[in-house]
């Protein structure tokens, strides 16, 4: 992909979000929130995608893939009012609907096509299928990492928020409720090393673990290096009850993390 085409579907996506702001900062707050998050996720993977070396081809295809991965959520919440894929829609699948019906993609070289499709229908699944090729896997594991990434640091910053100012976005906690403790199913699935299972997950805390959970899918070396610098492990823990519980879990997940930017396996690349 080079830089011009790119370009044209960054135009593409600004106006299409531009459909959906009534020009109210109040009501457009949560497409305002998704579309600098897209922004912040484009340049992410591109980080991330440099340091392993990718060709610039490449990283602007990353970049593509980026740009569109949320895409559903704005038709999503101007219909439903939510970000809740569980009481609206499969927000991925809405992403792949939009650019399907749009047409946007049909210049594109259909192997092009193919891979922006794959990695964004897949990027919030619980995970990956084997049986694709490694080419298809490499970009559909750049965008979960990069998308994880600036999630953590959207999410982070609106619990500090939450406690200082009381400001509350219930679209950002998929309307849980704000309970005491967390489910079982929660505790089980990251002691068993699993990300949480969304099934599972029944109040805010146990949301707050299934983000934590994230570090056993992070795929990257210069990933797993970022969320070890920005401390979004450290900052995750002071948002959660200060039980031993939830401290023999954060013990174990800082545990896995430093495991696995030792580990061969997860890649090359010392950036983050």
């Amino acid at each position: 992909m080079d830089e011009e085409t790119l370009d044209d579907l960054a135009r593409w996506f600004s106006d299409y979000v531009h459909t959906f702001k009534s020009g109210d900062p109040g009501e457009d707050e949560n497409i305002i929130l998704k579309e600098e998050h897209t922004a912040r996720v484009r340049r992410e993977i591109s980080d991330i995608g440099r340091t392993l070396g990718l060709a610039d081809d490449d990283l602007r295809l990353a970049e593509a893939m980026a740009l569109f991965h949320d895409l559903g959520r704005f038709p999503q919440y101007a219909t439903y009012g939510t970000f809740s894929d569980r009481r609206s829609c499969d927000h991925a699948a809405l992403s792949v609907g939009v650019l399907i019906d749009s047409g946007v993609l049909d210049a594109l070289d259909p192997e092009e096509r193919e891979l922006i499709l794959k990695a964004i229908s897949r990027h919030n699944r619980a995970g990956l299928p084997e049986e694709e090729s490694d080419r298809c896997l490499l970009f559909s594991k750049l965008l979960r990492d990069a998308d994880k990434l600036d999630i953590w640091a959207v999410l982070l910053d609106y619990y500090q928020r939450r406690e200082k100012e009381g400001y509350r976005n219930a679209a950002l906690e998929l309307d849980l409720p704000d309970a005491p403790g967390i489910s079982e199913e929660v505790r089980r699935d990251i002691m068993a090393g699993e990300i949480v299972k969304l099934s599972g997950v029944k109040r805010l805390n146990d949301f707050k673990l299934l983000q934590a959970s994230w570090v056993f899918d992070i795929n990257y070396r210069p990933a797993l290096l970022a969320v070890r610098k920005r401390g979004y492990l450290e900052e995750a823990r002071k948002f959660l009850p200060r039980t031993e519980e939830v401290d023999m879990i954060f013990t174990l997940l800082k545990s896995s993390l430093d495991w696995r930017i030792e580990s061969e396996v997860v890649g090359a690349g010392d950036g983050a």
